[in-house]
């Protein structure tokens, strides 16, 4: 990625990947062997020049960027490189004028990027405003956008919402419990997660698992599902409600259950999908607030009293409560109420 420079300094970058079905197969294994001259050659930066890998047919502009990525650092071998094209823009006097000329050329009304190194243009609709495209990276299925935003961080405004968000990892349950308190509905997400886990400690037992396989699906679900979180809250426009995680295994492994199913509680990534959440939450300027999720599960999300909880069904015994005796679940009450707390903790 490109390193700020001055005229960026006062920006902040952000990515965005968009897919592609073009092939740029020729021009990607060019783009590998410049990498590797590069990363041969990284120690004598006088042949880190565009003049020494022209035989390999890339733009100058394009061959100079991987030079520059790849002559340093302590790679040796590249497997792969991406095309990378750099907008710096230049200032070029001609007789009694100043033109300005860039690599990368975005049209608002026509929602095109003119590549002009690769003679290239593609369609894009970017979900939010920015000033200029400052950097472009292309592999084989996605272009990598680079743009720069002003700084300006969102402010918490009256008028966002709220969505709750509450955590589970039972079989047959969805891994984030979601309530939207400014239109009072709710959605569960990633219910499948927990049966893969179960699915492959039974393969481990058995020993008929190799490799790191339910690693890489568990961490693309968890990217999924952190995805779907931050789109809904931002279209939407909420606030993310995340719950505290100190002593959740603790919390999660209370109650009587099978060695199976502790197991799968055990063996949770409780961080890393929050994390997820909080860091493509925060890429898009989205804000999030963590609360503490002490008896947010047994404490009713209409009047706060304590109610009596039995697993996933939680009831209110308040007289005054006007959804007395109503049985509901109790993984969406604590997501209403991890919303609720967070409204009064950014009041």
């Amino acid at each position: 990625m490109p390193s700020h420079s001055k005229e960026n300094s006062h920006k902040v970058l952000r990515t965005y990947s968009v897919k592609h079905r073009r092939d740029f197969s020729s021009l990607l294994e060019s783009a590998k062997h410049v990498a590797n001259y590069a990363a041969a050659h990284k120690f004598t930066p006088k042949l880190l020049s565009t003049k020494m890998v022209k035989h390999f047919g890339l733009p100058s502009a394009v061959s100079n960027q991987i030079l520059r990525k790849y002559g340093r650092g302590t790679i040796r071998t590249v497997k792969s490189a991406n095309l990378i094209v750099n907008n710096s823009l230049q200032k070029k006097k001609l007789k009694n004028q100043t033109k300005t000329y860039s690599n990368i050329v975005w049209d608002p009304l026509k929602k095109t990027v003119t590549v002009k190194p690769l003679d290239l243009q593609f369609r894009w609709n970017p979900s939010l405003p920015f000033a200029r495209i400052v950097h472009l990276e292309i592999n084989k299925s996605r272009y990598f956008i680079t743009v720069a935003v002003p700084p300006n961080p969102p402010e918490i405004k009256e008028e966002l919402g709220v969505l709750g968000i509450d955590h589970n990892c039972g079989v047959g349950r969805a891994i984030l419990n979601c309530a939207d308190l400014k239109k009072g509905t709710t959605f569960g997400l990633g219910k499948k997660g927990p049966k893969i886990r179960l699915k492959y400690r039974k393969k481990r037992k058995k020993q008929k698992i190799k490799g790191n396989k339910e690693h890489r699906i568990m961490k693309d679900l968890d990217h999924k599902i952190s995805r779907r979180v931050v789109n809904y809250a931002l279209k939407n426009k909420l606030r993310i409600a995340l719950e505290k995680l100190q002593g959740i295994r603790k919390r999660a492994t209370k109650g009587k259950r099978s060695k199976a199913a502790n197991g799968v509680v055990n063996s949770w990534s409780f961080y890393r999908l929050q994390s997820f959440i909080e860091y493509k939450a925060k890429k898009l300027g989205e804000p999030v607030v963590k609360v503490s999720p002490e008896y947010t599960s047994q404490d009713c999300s209409y009047c706060g009293a304590r109610g009596h909880r039995c697993r996933e069904k939680f009831v209110c015994r308040n007289n005054l409560c006007t959804k007395r005796d109503v049985v509901r679940n109790s993984d969406v009450n604590a997501a209403f109420n991890i919303g609720k707390r967070a409204l009064k903790q950014c009041a």
